[in-house]
């Protein structure tokens, strides 16, 4: 018998199963490279049109220091004398020659001690001379104390006075343009700076003596002419002129009686 033949079996394609996608990490968003931000000036922020190096102090800085001064006044009250204008008078004040004279005098005094009075010794000089240098040396700290304070008032009043010359510039420029209610604050704030009025009275001896000399050695321009005719049988005239040229301005006086002989 004739042996069948392996049928090939037909190979079975298996089917490629897909492969799973790896999970892909969340993307992550890329980082925004750090921009230097612009600065923004605050709300409140006020440019300062005219800087100063030395700015003053806060008022908070000022008001503790002005406390703690008052302390120190409270302090040594007790130990003030409460002396009036004539009472300084009467006392010895000391400068730098009668230092010398005292320090000269303590000095010779430690060394022949039999020279002094039955209520003085060396032991009460000392001590008087040493409170008189603490005193001294207080007294210099607050003329330095005083010094500084005022140069920071001249800062504060510079800065306070600017503010004053910007709002009132301003004032100014909105009454020039007719802006309601502007007019009416230029002229209240416009007052000071009106230079008072020149006056009308009649000039005195003592102005016209000043006029006079001032024409002699040439600080002026005008001309002062003086009349005077002596009383006779009728009323005299007595008449001074005194006109000096500044913005066309004239003093006159004139005075007139009459004397019964």
């Amino acid at each position: 018998m004739a042996k069948k033949k392996p049928v090939a079996k037909k190979a079975t394609t298996k089917k490629p199963t897909a492969k799973k996608a790896p999970a892909k990490k969340p993307a992550t968003k890329a980082k925004p490279k750090a921009t230097a931000k612009k600065a923004t000036p605050a709300k409140n922020a006020i440019a300062i049109r005219r800087p100063d190096p030395n700015l003053p102090p806060s008022v908070a800085t000022i008001n503790g220091i002005t406390n703690d001064i008052l302390y120190l006044m409270t302090a040594i009250d007790n130990y003030a004398a409460n002396l009036r204008a004539l009472d300084r008078m009467r006392h010895n004040g000391v400068g730098l020659k009668r230092l010398g004279f005292i320090e000269a005098a303590f000095r010779l005094s430690t060394k022949f001690p039999q020279y002094f009075p039955h209520w003085l010794n060396t032991e009460k000089f000392q001590n008087d001379l040493d409170l008189f240098n603490a005193v001294r040396s207080l007294v210099e700290v607050c003329r330095s104390l005083e010094e500084k304070a005022w140069n920071i008032n001249i800062e504060a009043s510079d800065m306070v006075y600017t503010d004053a010359l910007e709002y009132y510039s301003q004032v100014q420029d909105a009454a020039r343009r007719r802006v309601d209610s502007a007019e009416s604050i230029y002229t209240e704030l416009h007052d000071f700076f009106r230079h008072g009025s020149r006056s009308t009275e009649e000039p005195t001896e003592k102005q016209i003596k000043r006029d006079v000399n001032a024409l002699l050695h040439g600080r002026k321009d005008g001309e002062v002419v003086i009349k005077n005719i002596k009383p006779k049988t009728t009323g005299g005239t007595h008449e001074v002129i005194d006109e000096t040229f500044k913005d066309s301005a004239s003093f006159k006086e004139t005075e007139e009686g009459s004397i019964k002989e």
